[in-house]
């Protein structure tokens, strides 16, 4: 919802915010929004050019629902019945605390304001922003907050960057700033633990993916084989074994003789190899098979994998492979020699 709300160049002024809020939504809890449309125009022309911007922006706030061509209110977030004098509204703040709590819900501060961009002005006690930091796409949100009289610019300010009014800091400090101040602890990383969450889990099905494909093959490779149906994963229950897949050479074995670890891959031939998963194939010699996939032929029926056997030796021990450490196991002297 978010990129279809940056989209609009226009989110209306303060006059047709008031307008849209105040006068035309409560004519009923619920109208269609062409009707909407043709009142507002009527009673304030300049709003035509906005009226989508808004709607976009005030279901985005969850000040409204939007269900096919009927437009709702929100009463449990805006219920005008509560507002005393609706001509101030905006000067309270609390729609600009609606505004930046949404853009807190969709990950988007750090982007709309960058941490680089914002100073503080501790004699004037006020927070400044970078106007030429602000991206393009955020633009009609920043006209938006300057009309509504979030931020303001400063007329001895050579630069024309914007400054958050006094009547908004607290809310925008414990808002925006805390915000960013998170941010801004990791600024080279910036992955949520939802996104970390998610990304896990896609790499997770990936390899799982790659593992049912190898199992296929090695069931297709094996046809005759009395016990190919024995072939299996083993990396759901033995997550330390070092190995995925138990299977055979060929149809003359009579016990599991292959230890098949898959890794899969796109575009770039590049895997993870563990500690655990090394030295295991480093014990198994002849017996350990590394299978390659390359995710992208998968669905090919004659496609089949890169395939090393004694990958200790074919890759680890090999110069020709690009071996690079990504973590380092540290482990503190004993005390005899910490005192030397």
């Amino acid at each position: 919802m978010l990129e279809e709300l940056l989209k609009y160049d226009s989110l209306g002024s303060k006059d047709e915010l008031l307008f849209l809020l105040f006068e035309a939504l409560p004519l009923s809890k619920d109208q269609k929004i062409s009707d909407l449309r043709d009142y507002c125009i009527s009673n304030h022309f300049s709003i035509g050019r906005s009226f989508d911007g808004i709607l976009k922006l005030l279901e985005f706030m969850a000040f409204i629902k939007i269900s096919g061509e009927r437009v709702s209110v929100n009463e449990d977030l805006f219920d005008t019945s509560s507002i005393n004098h609706y001509v101030s509204y905006f000067e309270q703040c609390e729609f600009a605390e609606f505004l930046f709590s949404s853009l807190n819900r969709a990950n988007v501060i750090a982007d709309f304001i960058k941490p680089d961009a914002l100073k503080r002005d501790v004699s004037k006690g006020l927070f400044y922003v970078k106007d030429s930091l602000i991206p393009v796409r955020f633009f009609g949100l920043r006209n938006l907050l300057i009309s509504v009289g979030v931020l303001g610019r400063d007329a001895n300010l050579k630069s024309g960057d914007l400054y958050v009014k006094s009547n908004c800091s607290e809310f925008f400090e414990k808002l925006v700033v805390g915000s960013l101040a998170e941010v801004n602890r990791f600024p080279k990383r910036r992955s949520s633990l939802s996104n970390l969450k998610s990304q896990l889990a896609r790499q997770e099905k990936l390899g799982k993916d790659a593992e049912i494909f190898v199992i296929c093959f090695e069931q297709s490779r094996l046809q005759g084989h009395p016990s190919f149906d024995k072939i299996k994963r083993i990396s759901d229950d033995y997550v330390n074994a070092g190995f995925d897949i138990e299977s055979y050479n060929d149809t003359a074995s009579v016990f599991v003789d292959r230890f098949i670890e898959v890794k899969s891959f796109s575009d770039k031939v590049e895997f993870h190899w563990s500690q655990n998963e090394v030295e295991v194939a480093k014990d198994l010699e002849q017996e350990y098979f590394l299978y390659l996939v390359d995710r992208s032929k998968m669905l090919q029926s004659d496609y089949a994998p890169m395939i090393f056997r004694n990958p200790y030796q074919m890759i680890y021990e090999n110069e020709f492979w690009v071996r690079e450490p990504e973590s380092w196991k540290f482990s503190a002297p004993s005390q005899d020699n910490s005192d030397k």
